[in-house]
């Protein structure tokens, strides 16, 4: 009897124990994270002067930046839903001019993006996943006429691969593409009659790490 006490008791603490060193369920609950990589960002700008219409077309790269927070639910033994909310920037400015004698100079600013992504484990601890959803994005543009500076709102779409390294910890890759429309900029370019448009897009590659919770 005395040894059946003593094995319950045992039991009993143990139990907690082994609750609080089991590892968590893969892919499933809260994370943050840092992120890093390239950012290409395309702009056309289609400037009317004095009569005259020209377009510049420019693509310019630098150093992405930036972090994350989420969370994953799984929706079965294979697949995984998630949300994530993130805050990005980019190194360097952008310079060109528009065929017209117009030099310009355009500096991409914060990023924020909130999006989905449906996700599929081909390995316990591997997820191949979609992103889609909502992106705002800063620009300062520099001309003769002074600064413009705008928050643009678009969409952003993505593919990726993510992989636990430990019990807590999982690093990913990331494709993603941006899209912010076209949209007429008032007062850009100095002059009786003279507008500017301008069609901004992105492409990013990058590499993060999670800490899961």
């Amino acid at each position: 009897m005395r040894t059946l006490q003593i094995a319950a008791l045992a039991a009993l603490v143990a139990a907690p124990v082994a609750a609080q060193t089991a590892a968590p369920t893969p892919f499933n609950g809260f994370f943050a994270g840092v992120q890093g990589g390239w950012q290409q960002d395309r702009l056309k700008l289609t400037v009317t002067n004095a009569g005259l219409t020209s377009s510049a077309t420019e693509s310019k790269s630098g150093l992405l930046y930036g972090g994350q927070v989420g969370y994953d639910f799984k929706l079965s033994p294979q697949i995984v839903l998630g949300g994530e909310a993130s805050v990005t920037g980019r190194t360097g400015s952008d310079s060109f001019d528009d065929g017209l004698g117009g030099t310009y100079s355009l500096k991409a600013g914060r990023t924020f993006n909130a999006s989905a992504r449906l996700g599929y484990l081909v390995s316990p601890n591997g997820l191949v996943y979609a992103r889609g959803g909502y992106s705002n994005a800063r620009f300062n543009l520099d001309s003769s006429a002074g600064r413009f500076s705008e928050d643009r709102d678009g969409y952003l779409a993505g593919v990726g691969y993510e992989q636990y390294l430990s019990r807590n910890i999982s690093a990913r890759i990331e494709y993603d593409y941006s899209r912010y429309g076209s949209e007429d900029l008032t007062g850009l370019v100095s002059g009786v009659g003279s507008t500017s448009r301008l069609k901004y897009e992105r492409h990013q590659v990058a590499a993060g790490v999670n800490v899961r919770f």
